[in-house]
């Protein structure tokens, strides 16, 4: 998905009264290689060095506020030759090794399990993502920050 496409999505996610935004790409790289053995697929070291720098970011910009339960990471599943379904497992492990991170959520595909991030929801009721016709997600993940400001 194009730069573009992912402020579209990021949009969509806010218009539900989800405070989403979207991380800025290839600057996490040197972290991702950190926490990649480099057998993965190229995108996988971006995006996992991605989010860690994100929530580097985030951790340094709140202090002792920071709190991972406020932050869902989108990155979707896949079937398929490619290892892209693998991407939020193997993310998931990586986050792991950090206990302060073992409670970041990662929004999976609407396919298989029911949306985390409507518990971000600012508004009472959320409409169903599903049902809005958004179950055909591409790759560009948001961070979502669950506190609505």
């Amino acid at each position: 998905m194009n730069r573009i496409g992912g402020h579209l999505l990021a949009g969509a996610f806010r218009s539900f009264g989800v405070n989403a935004v979207l991380m800025d790409t290839y600057e996490g790289l040197d972290l991702g290689k950190a926490f990649t053995s480099g057998k993965e697929c190229f995108p996988c070291q971006v995006t996992t060095g991605d989010i860690l720098l994100f929530l580097k970011k985030e951790k340094e910009r709140l202090g002792k506020d920071f709190d991972p339960d406020r932050y869902i990471y989108f990155m979707p599943e896949a079937e398929g030759p490619c290892r892209f379904g693998m991407y939020n497992k193997y993310q998931r492990i990586v986050l792991d090794s950090f206990p302060e991170l073992e409670r970041l959520k990662i929004g999976p595909s609407p396919r298989k399990t029911p949306m985390p991030w409507t518990a971000c929801s600012t508004r009472s009721r959320p409409r169903s993502f599903v049902r809005s016709g958004t179950s055909r997600w591409s790759w560009r993940m948001c961070s979502i920050d669950c506190s609505g400001g």
